[in-house]
């Protein structure tokens, strides 16, 4: 059967004999054929012909056959084409330099006439091959990213009105309503809640299924990310009038490295819905060694249970066990998808055993290495959230081209000691910044005249020509992928939040960098006065505002077991861990206005980080003792006229 004459073939000789009995030998099978005598004559004719396959000879003058396959293959446009030498030259040193100069084969002259069309064939039909599967690649690559964008603007524009419908629900929940009024605003709240939650879901799967899942490795505690995963669904559960229990096996390791991040989100979805479907029963997270390097986890409830038919579905996406389930229950049927392409990211597999009416347990695994570190236990409740009216005055900046998200949040930043001030777009940001700069600026991305990265580097630049600080810049989005996060930080952002933003998030955010802010501005001078720690006179009375007197003990047995846990880092000589301690605990104190306390924790996070025990020591007995004998007198702050938004 003849050859379609597609495909053409370049041959490089300076030998014109040659040449014809190659063109002859060739056009006989009804190849294309085309004809270089020099290197520099082929290398016109390969960009300007393309040529499927090239027969090369070696001995040429000016640039030999070997060197001319070397300059191919650094050419991306063209070191794909296939390379066959068809040379006189048969030492195996030769052929050696043949294969290493990116040569796919070697024929030595005189050649076999059926062996070099065998030959030929095979390796242009190798090269249609690597072409159609690159074509299909990039087919591939576009549709996932024609997908990614519509999924990212879809979010995009949800998210902004999203964030309108959720933050005034919240806001008006603060607000004196009737019981009637209390119910209609519940309502809208748990709808736009459960709109996010679809959004989120549909993104996680977007994520995973465009290989945008980075796995990290950090060193965690164990029981503490179960204990965290059973507070956040506790009140679900009891709502459900169930309980959640754990139970660590004694073979299991209690300080692992992992991705915390993706292992609690697999769990919180297995555990939500063991919650979702169990009334009046119990629920069981189990962790047991798989082997030494690999954990099973089971999560197992006494609730409704799966028939044996819809088991292997359920982990389909948008699927739930029937049509009466979703209706009762609801959820988008993605969660069991995510988690079962999450645990195979992380190395494990995913599979249940069920029985309707009686209950189910799922079981995953999942690897881990042992820690490098001894990442100690958290506390056994989590810290009040910061308040930001324990804050100093600050002056926050708000950009946003929309003005219903600018009002949202003035909203939320009423009756704090804030002065607020707007702008709709980077431009007036960057023009009100030169004029009289701010504390914090909170910098949408997607606007008119100047966009929020373009204006966060010019803002950048400023600073560093005026010789400033840097002021912390919040990306406030709409866009929830990584690669815009990525895109946020890398203009110049301190942090990034993704609309709709709760209140406590948003104040959180702002006494963390606020803190922040003040920790850089009084390091430096205050490092420079530390010297050994001078003894304690015993007068340790400070004054604080009497709105935080319900806080205080709370915020002191945190941080006598801060203490415990600072002692324990310096005995097993962790001082990274005990300087990370010590930073926090300085934030925290200097916020809740225990400016003694947060200075001595700065002389703790210099000397742990100057490798200095004996320093350190005396410094954490110093922290103990303080704790043990402080006296707090509460007092009524005389009230400051502000220029609030």
């Amino acid at each position: 059967m003849l050859i379609s004459p597609s495909h053409t073939v370049l041959i490089v000789d300076d030998n014109q004999v040659n040449l014809n009995l190659l063109r002859t030998t060739l056009q006989g099978v009804n190849y294309t054929v085309i004809a270089a005598s020099s290197a520099e004559e082929a290398l016109e004719l390969i960009r300007t012909q393309s040529p499927d396959i090239i027969l090369l000879d070696v001995m040429m003058p000016d640039m030999d056959g070997f060197s001319l396959c070397r300059q191919l293959k650094q050419d991306e446009d063209f070191s794909d084409i296939p390379v066959i030498f068809l040379t006189s030259l048969s030492r195996k040193a030769h052929i050696v330099e043949g294969f290493n100069a990116g040569g796919h084969d070697y024929i030595v002259k005189p050649f076999n006439r059926q062996e070099l069309l065998a030959r030929v064939r095979n390796h242009i039909h190798l090269y249609d091959m690597l072409l159609e599967n690159k074509r299909l690649t990039r087919l591939s690559e576009e549709a996932s990213r024609s997908k990614s964008e519509f999924l990212a603007s879809m979010s995009h524009e949800i998210r902004t009105p999203l964030n309108s419908i959720i933050g005034m629900a919240e806001v008006l929940a603060e607000t004196p309503l009737t019981v009637e009024q209390h119910n209609y605003v519940s309502i809208f709240r748990s709808a736009g809640e459960s709109l996010l939650e679809i959004i989120n879901d549909i993104l996680d799967l977007s994520k995973i299924e465009a290989g945008q899942t980075e796995l990290e490795s950090i060193d965690f505690h164990l029981p503490t990310l179960l204990n965290s995963v059973v507070s956040i669904l506790s009140v679900r559960a009891a709502e459900q009038k169930s309980h959640i229990s754990i139970h660590i096996h004694s073979d299991v390791p209690h300080a692992i490295s992992s991705d915390p991040t993706r292992l609690r989100q697999i769990l919180i979805n297995l555990v939500g819905n063991a919650v979702k479907f169990t009334e009046n029963g119990a629920v069981e997270i189990a962790v047991k060694s798989n082997s030494l390097s690999t954990l099973l986890f089971s999560i197992k409830d006494n609730g409704i249970g799966i028939p044996k038919d819809k088991q292997q579905l359920i982990f389909e996406s948008f699927t739930q066990a029937d049509s009466l389930t979703t209706r009762k229950y609801g959820g988008t049927g993605l969660g069991l998808t995510i988690c079962q392409k999450l645990v195979r990211i992380m190395g494990g597999s995913i599979w249940l055993e069920s029985t309707p009416k009686k209950g189910s347990v799922f079981f995953f695994t999942s690897r881990f290495k042992p820690a490098t570190s001894f990442p100690l236990p958290g506390p056994a409740e989590p810290a009040p959230p910061p308040s930001c009216e324990i804050l100093s005055p600050a002056r926050i900046l708000l950009v946003d081209d929309n003005e219903d998200n600018r009002n949202l949040l003035c909203l939320y930043l009423r009756n704090t000691p804030f002065t607020i001030d707007t702008a709709s777009n980077g431009q007036e940001a960057v023009d009100a910044f030169r004029n009289s700069p701010y504390d914090l600026i909170f910098m949408d991305i997607e606007m008119p005249i100047m966009d929020g990265y373009e204006a966060t580097r010019r803002l950048r630049e400023w600073e560093h020509d005026q010789g400033l600080q840097a002021t912390p810049i919040i990306a406030l989005t709409a866009h929830a992928f990584v690669r815009f996060r990525k895109k946020c930080m890398d203009s110049g952002c301190s942090d990034y939040l993704t609309k709709p933003v709760r209140k406590n998030t948003l104040l959180q955010t702002i006494s963390k960098h606020l803190i922040l802010q003040k920790d850089n501005r009084d390091n430096e001078e205050y490092a420079e006065s530390i010297s050994s720690p001078p003894p304690t006179d015993g007068n340790t009375k400070i004054t604080l505002d009497k709105k935080l007197k319900k806080l205080i003990p709370r915020f002191l047995q945190h941080k006598r077991e801060d203490a415990v846990r600072m002692l324990q880092s310096i005995k097993s000589e962790n001082l990274k861990e005990l300087q990370k301690q010590a930073h926090t605990v300085k934030g925290t104190s200097w916020m809740y206005g225990f400016k003694e306390l947060g200075d001595t924790c700065l002389e703790l996070e210099q000397a742990a980080r100057n490798s200095d025990v004996e320093l350190a020591q005396q410094l954490i007995s110093r922290i103990k003792t303080y704790l043990e004998t402080v006296e707090i007198e509460y007092v009524v702050p005389q009230t400051k006229k502000s220029n609030n938004a």
